[in-house]
């Protein structure tokens, strides 16, 4: 279970948006499943754990790989959905990656919600010297509700690859937080995939409280429908020379909402850090809505820190530049839209399973 220093029952950010009217606590709890029929798992996955309506159901790992299932001791962030996924936490998971372990075969892990609700804890230890890719999945195929918490920890001069695609279906609502901790020299570069159909709230918070520590986070968000999505991306720096890169691209269409929130933080007494963020929308519909809030918040003057954010629609003079090759209309923005996400899923080493990502994004822009 999931302890805290302090109390604090506020909502997070998203609910002091301009999207109000979240049911964050429609959650149905059944009896778990065994199967859904599927085979989640990457055919020629050799590391991999699949964890279905919060029970481990297979998984294979190497000797540097070691699971337990506890939930996390300590999580900085306070908030009224925290405090519910610590009053209904159904499922946990701890990943420990082992000192100076270089893990060369990826690690998958699968959540899959069949029959119930998923309440998460997980927390990823990857040991001082480490190198390890790792790719999580969330899949889930009724209207179920879901809270996620995961905290990772990256150690000394570790290295952390990691990739996370959310493609939950129905009308539940989702919130998922994730808390990273960088120790000194640690790298993290990550990439996160929001495909849902659901309503989404999504945190993603990283700490650089090592010296010389570096993250890059690049999130891509698609919003259609009626969906409310609302995303939050942190980076603070915690020590000197620290470096931290947010980079978030979002599609928005129908009636949908899509409001990205980059903050950077930069405290007193971390000279000679870095702290840059990028958002780009494309709006798609003039139902839509696309909403970019960027934040430099700088208490130290020896750093360098900056943020762009666009909000805008195809470019016409690409469509027809592309209509001049031979190309119609629609063909020519459904080639521009595509091309604005799929470099992305390159960080995706399985060919089988970037394919299904970018098989996704299609079906996701219909």
């Amino acid at each position: 279970m999931l302890t805290y220093m302090s109390h604090n029952t506020q909502l997070p950010l998203a609910e002091r948006t301009n999207i109000k009217d979240w049911n964050f606590e429609g959650l149905s709890f059944g009896e778990p499943h065994t199967s859904c029929g599927t085979n989640h798992t990457p055919e020629n996955a050799k590391n991999f754990i699949t964890i279905m309506d919060g029970q481990i159901v297979k998984q294979a790992l190497c000797a540097e790989i070691t699971t337990e299932q506890k939930g996390i001791a300590v999580i900085g962030e306070i908030n009224k959905l925290t405090e519910l996924n610590q009053a209904n936490v159904n499922s946990t998971l701890t990943v420990n990656i082992a000192k100076n372990a270089v893990v060369t075969d990826p690690l998958y892990i699968t959540y899959v919600a069949c029959g119930r609700s998923l309440v998460q804890q997980v927390e990823l230890n990857i040991g001082d010297g480490a190198e390890v890719s790792i790719v999580e999945r969330f899949v889930a195929k009724k209207q179920y509700s879901h809270n996620h918490i995961n905290k990772t920890n990256v150690g000394a001069n570790a290295k952390l690859n990691a990739a996370v695609i959310h493609n939950v279906d129905g009308n539940g609502t989702v919130y998922y937080h994730r808390h990273s901790e960088l120790s000194a020299d640690a790298s993290l570069e990550t990439t996160n995939f929001v495909l849902n159909n659901s309503d989404y709230v999504f945190e993603d918070f990283t700490h650089l409280v090592g010296k010389g520590a570096e993250a890059n986070v690049a999130t891509v968000s698609i919003a259609t429908a009626s969906q409310k999505q609302n995303l939050t991306i942190r980076m603070e720096n915690l020590a000197p020379h620290a470096v931290g890169n947010i980079v978030n691209y979002g599609i928005v269409q129908d009636n949908a909402h899509l409001a990205f929130n980059g903050v950077g933080k930069i405290h007193k007494h971390m000279n000679g850090g870095d702290n840059q963020q990028e958002t780009r929308v494309l709006n798609l519909s003039r139902t839509a809505e696309a909403i970019a809030n960027p934040f430099l918040l700088i208490d130290e003057g020896d750093i360098t820190a900056g943020h762009a954010a666009t909000i805008g629609q195809i470019d016409e003079e690409q469509v027809y530049y592309l209509q001049s090759r031979g190309l119609s209309k629609a063909e020519a923005e459904k080639l521009i839209v595509s091309g604005f996400l799929a470099p992305f899923a390159d960080i995706i080493a399985d060919e089988t399973l970037k394919q299904q990502l970018l098989d996704n994004i299609e079906a996701k822009l219909g």
